[in-house]
C-alpha cells in the first residue's frame, strides 16, 4: 500500500505539470482576473453613481458588446482554429488581412452604435462613443490570435491587462470625481492602448512570416466566408444585449438595478463555468471513438453536477450577495433568486451538452439551429414577461429558455450516443 503512494503522488505531479493543464490554467488566469475586477466595481460604481445610472451604464456596456460583436465579425469564432492550422509563416498575413477587414467596418458601426446607445439610454453622446470604444477596440485586436497560436501570456498581457487597468484606472477616477465621462474616458484610454500594443506584438514575431496583406481573394470575398462565423457570434450576442435594452425601454427606472444586478450575478457565475467546458471539450474526444458513449454521458452528468451545485449556491447566495455589491441599494428576493438558480443550471447543461457532446457526435447542426430557435423564443419571451410582470417576467423568460435549451440537447445528445459504437 505505502509503495504505491510515491506513484500515486508522482502521476498527480504528472498530471497538474500536463501541457492542457498549464495551458488551461493561463488561459483562465484572464477569466478570473477579469471577473473580480467585474464584480469589485459592482458597489464602487454604484456608491459613486447611484444604482440608475449605474444601470443605465450596464445598458450602455451591452449595446457595446453588441457593437463588438459586429466590429470582430466572427474572427473571435472562427479565427483560433483557423490559424492555428495554418503555417508558422503564413499566420501574420492572416492576421494582418482580418484587421484591414476589421478596421473597414470599424468607422461605421461606432457613428451609428453611439448615435442609437445615446438614444436608447438617453446619454451624453460623447460617453456613449467612449464605452463603444472600450468594448469594439479589443474585437478589433489580437485575442483570438493568441488563443489560436497559443500564447496565453500574451494573451493577458495584450487584451485581458487593459481592460483589468482601465477598469481599476475608471474605479480610482470614479472616486475622485463621480462622473461617467470619467469613467468612460479611463476604460477607453487602455482598450486603445492595448489594441496598437497587441497589433505592435504581432507585427514583431518574425517566426509567425511578413505582415503584409493577403491579395489573393478581395476583402469582400473574405468577408464572406467570415459570414458562418458571425451568424453564430451575433445569434448569440442578441440573447445577451437585447433583454436589457428591452427591459430598459419598458420597466420602470427604478426597477431597472433589480434586472442590471441580477443578469450581472448570472453572467459572472456562468464564467466560472467557462474552464471547466473547455477542460470537457478536448477531454470527450481525445480517448477515441470507442469512448465518447461513456464520456459524453459522463460530461452530461457532470454538467447536472455543476448545474445543481450551481443552482443552489445562487439561490443561497444572491439574496444576501446583492445588497452586500450594491451598499444596501438593491436586495433580490428569493423567487428571483431562484429562478435565476434554474436558468444558471439550465445554462451549464445546455453549454456543456451542447459544446462538448454535441459538436463531438457531429451534431453541430442541431447545435446551431436549437441556438436560433432558443434567441428567438426567449427574446419573445422577455417581452411578453416584462410587459406582463416585469422584471420577474423577463428572468423567467430566461430562465426557461435555459431549461428548454437543456432538455433539447440533452435529448438530441443521449440519442446520438446510444447510436455510436462503443
Amino acid at each position: 500500500m505505502s509503495a504505491d503512494r510515491p506513484s500515486r503522488r508522482g502521476g498527480a505531479r504528472r498530471a497538474i505539470g500536463h501541457e492542457l493543464v498549464r495551458r488551461s490554467a493561463l488561459f483562465s488566469l484572464s477569466i478570473i482576473l477579469s471577473t473580480l475586477v467585474g464584480v469589485a466595481s459592482i458597489p464602487v460604481l454604484i456608491g459613486q453613481l447611484g444604482d440608475t445610472t449605474w444601470a443605465r451604464l450596464a445598458v450602455l456596456q451591452a449595446i457595446a458588446q453588441f457593437l463588438a460583436v459586429i466590429v470582430g465579425f466572427g474572427w473571435g469564432a472562427t479565427g483560433p482554429s483557423t490559424v492555428a492550422s495554418l503555417p508558422a509563416a503564413e499566420r501574420k498575413t492572416f492576421f494582418a488581412t482580418s484587421l484591414a477587414a476589421r478596421l473597414l467596418i470599424v468607422v461605421p458601426v461606432l457613428a451609428l452604435g453611439t448615435i442609437a446607445a445615446s438614444l436608447i439610454v438617453g446619454i451624453d453622446p460623447l460617453v456613449a462613443a467612449l464605452i463603444a470604444v472600450t468594448a469594439v477596440a479589443p474585437a478589433a485586436g489580437a485575442g483570438w490570435y493568441f488563443i489560436g497560436t497559443n500564447r496565453p501570456v500574451a494573451l493577458f498581457l495584450f487584451d485581458a491587462l487593459p481592460a483589468i487597468l482601465g477598469q481599476a484606472a475608471a474605479l480610482v477616477g470614479v472616486l475622485m470625481i463621480p462622473s461617467m465621462l470619467v469613467y468612460a474616458s479611463c476604460t477607453a484610454s487602455l482598450a486603445v492602448l492595448g489594441l496598437v500594443a497587441a497589433c505592435l506584438f504581432v507585427a514583431t514575431r518574425s517566426k509567425d512570416g511578413r505582415w503584409t496583406l493577403d491579395r489573393s481573394q478581395p476583402l469582400q470575398a473574405l468577408m464572406r466566408d467570415q459570414l458562418p462565423g458571425f451568424t453564430a457570434t451575433f445569434t448569440t450576442s442578441l440573447l445577451t444585449t437585447l433583454p436589457v435594452v428591452i427591459v430598459q425601454v419598458i420597466v420602470p427606472a427604478a426597477a431597472l438595478p433589480l434586472f442590471v444586478l441580477a443578469d450581472r450575478l448570472s453572467r459572472y457565475a456562468g464564467l466560472v463555468l467557462a474552464p471547466v467546458l473547455q477542460a470537457i471539450q478536448s477531454w470527450v474526444p481525445e480517448a477515441g471513438p470507442e469512448h465518447i458513449p461513456s464520456r459524453g454521458r459522463t460530461a452530461m452528468l457532470v454538467a447536472c453536477g455543476i448545474g445543481a451545485i450551481g443552482a443552489i449556491g445562487m439561490i443561497t447566495c444572491a439574496p444576501w450577495v446583492s445588497p452586500l455589491l450594491s451598499q444596501g441599494a438593491i436586495a433580490i428576493p428569493l423567487l428571483i433568486a431562484a429562478i435565476m438558480g434554474l436558468g444558471f443550471a439550465g445554462e451549464a447543461i445546455s453549454q456543456v451538452t451542447g459544446l462538448a457532446v454535441l459538436v463531438t457526435i457531429g451534431r453541430s447542426r442541431e447545435l446551431a439551429l436549437s441556438a436560433g430557435v432558443a434567441t428567438a423564443a426567449a427574446l419573445v419571451g422577455v417581452l411578453a414577461g416584462t410587459l406582463l410582470v416585469g422584471v420577474p417576467g423577463a428572468l423567467t423568460a430566461l430562465a426557461l429558455t435555459s431549461i428548454g435549451l437543456a432538455v433539447y440537447r440533452s435529448r438530441v445528445a443521449l440519442r446520438g450516443l446510444a447510436s455510436a459504437r462503443p
